[in-house]
């Protein structure tokens, strides 16, 4: 490889953490989050690291994942440079996290997976492809499939075989069996980090003059990055205490920007260009509606199930049945639902649908979201793209116009009011 190539895979999260820790260098707890976010581009870190089990996307509930193994290391895409090395490896067409994906798995600079099982759902075509390419390069892979339809009888039985065939897999090759303790233990961890991503949310809001929409992505996400979920825990916890002091202390008047929520697929580090754009148009992510944040948000509501191990098993399997977001679903409702979630309780300004470019599995639920946005009188803008930054400034011209109508909107709005 040249070391060209490995200076540009670098260059993209220093560039984004820069940008990160210069606009919230006001937080003295932020600092824990790009350190370990960063740790995944350094090549000291990559070339020792030896996970057991690479998770692949966040479509297997991380309840199961948490049971069999002790820290899974996930894989969201989200890198231009991992990508790039998949150029001989996929069609020109393939959708970015899984040109992404497979370029973090086979590349010449560092083999993360030599010694683990990689582990994913078959949520779509090119996922299908992409596991494919990893067994035929000597991966060792475990897959499940996600019924497409809703939670019938049927569907549930399947799903719950697959769940369970699946951690039989990861357990003979981790050591590390579903028992009813490991189970009960692994809800109890996923559900307390969702809790404390809950209470980061509602605090990140409230005090949004102090902590930047891509520093938030950040420390969401790090929720996947860390190598050790308690440690995750320890540093949002600090974190929310600071803002919270913060929040009491200096009481900062908000600013009065176009509130906006970002749904469709998953906007990941270091890619980040997305809020970027949000940010310069003038306005304010006021939540994100992704395959992140609905598991995430599925967990606190399932927080009361710790039932008998059977029935906890058998409630996983039908909220994650019934509200996951996944390609491979016909009718996305849990996507859906939750939307409409976040509408009623936020009241947004706008709605941004992402699309990467291949994930047409997002446009699917395009027409629905905007019928509903419409009935709401919120606009919508529909942004397509991928993780070169090459139409970064037409974007902008388009972000600049949405927000500047959003704009537009409030003040008739709060003249009417004053009129009224």
């Amino acid at each position: 490889m040249r070391s060209t190539e490995l200076n540009a895979f670098k260059k993209e999260a220093i560039e984004t953490i820069n940008r990160i820790e210069t606009e919230n260098s006001n937080l003295f707890e932020l600092k824990w989050f790009p350190d370990t976010a960063s740790m995944r581009f350094k090549s000291d870190y990559l070339n020792n690291v030896r996970p057991q089990v690479i998770v692949l996307g966040n479509d297997i509930p991380a309840e199961i994942i948490y049971a069999v193994c002790d820290n899974p290391f996930y894989i969201l895409g989200g890198s231009l440079g991992t990508a790039h090395w998949a150029d001989e490896l996929t069609p020109r067409d393939t959708d970015p996290f899984s040109r992404s994906s497979l370029g973090w798995l086979i590349n010449p600079e560092f083999d993360i997976a030599n010694d683990a099982l990689i582990v994913t759902a078959v949520s779509s075509d090119s996922r299908r492809k992409l596991i494919s390419i990893l067994q035929r390069a000597g991966r060792k892979v475990a897959a499940m499939d996600i019924p497409p339809m809703s939670a019938t009888l049927n569907n549930t039985n399947y799903y719950k075989d697959q769940l369970i065939t699946l951690a039989e897999k990861i357990g003979k090759h981790t050591g590390k069996h579903l028992t009813g303790r490991n189970l009960r233990n692994a809800v109890k961890k996923v559900v307390r980090a969702h809790r404390f991503w809950h209470r980061f949310q509602t605090i990140s809001h409230t005090a949004s003059g102090f902590i930047s929409d891509e520093a938030v992505l950040l420390v969401e996400q790090c929720m996947y990055f860390a190598d050790s979920l308690d440690e995750w825990m320890i540093h949002v916890s600090r974190l929310i205490g600071e803002l919270d002091e913060l929040n009491r202390r200096f009481m900062m008047t908000q600013k009065d920007q176009p509130k906006v929520i970002v749904l469709g697929s998953p906007i990941v580090f270091p890619n980040y260009k997305v809020p970027q754009l949000i940010a310069s148009a003038g306005m304010r992510i006021a939540a994100v509606a992704d395959s992140l944040s609905l598991e995430a948000d599925l967990a606190v509501s399932g927080s009361k199930r710790l039932i008998s191990s059977e029935r906890l098993l058998d409630q996983i399997v039908s909220d994650h049945l019934r509200a996951t977001s996944s390609g491979a679903r016909v009718n996305n409702e849990g996507l859906f639902s939750y939307f409409l979630h976040l509408v009623r309780e936020l009241h947004p300004d706008g709605i941004v649908c992402h699309i990467l470019k291949g994930q047409i599995e997002y446009d699917f639920e395009l027409p629905y979201i905007e019928k509903a946005a419409e009935e709401a009188d919120i606009p919508v803008f529909r942004l397509e793209t991928d993780y070169q930054y090459q139409d970064v400034e037409q974007l902008r011209i388009r972000m600049e116009a949405f927000g500047e109508m959003l704009t537009q909107k409030i003040i008739v709005k709060r003249k009417v009011k004053r009129s009224a």
